[in-house]
């Protein structure tokens, strides 16, 4: 069974490499881990099912826009 907080290690495990601003945005979001794990899997890209994102609530589609936005604005160039 999981538990039922996560800490910063299992987001990054779950995420990738977060910034710390991301990584207090998802542990504010107190989504359910079933949940994060779509959005994880929606932001990784490894589906052509968008029709997940219909399975996502208003707060996880707002947690999956944030990632998605603040992962393209990142740029290793700079």
């Amino acid at each position: 069974m999981k538990k039922a907080t996560l800490d910063r290690d299992e987001i990054k495990r779950l995420f990738g490499d977060l910034t710390d601003h991301q990584i207090a945005e998802v542990l504010g979001s107190a989504l359910p881990f079933p949940e994060l794990e779509r959005i994880s899997m929606l932001l990784s890209q490894e589906t052509d099912h968008m029709v997940e994102m219909g399975r996502l609530t208003p707060k996880g589609r707002d947690l999956y826009d944030y990632l998605l936005r603040t992962d393209e604005q990142w740029d290793p160039e700079a």
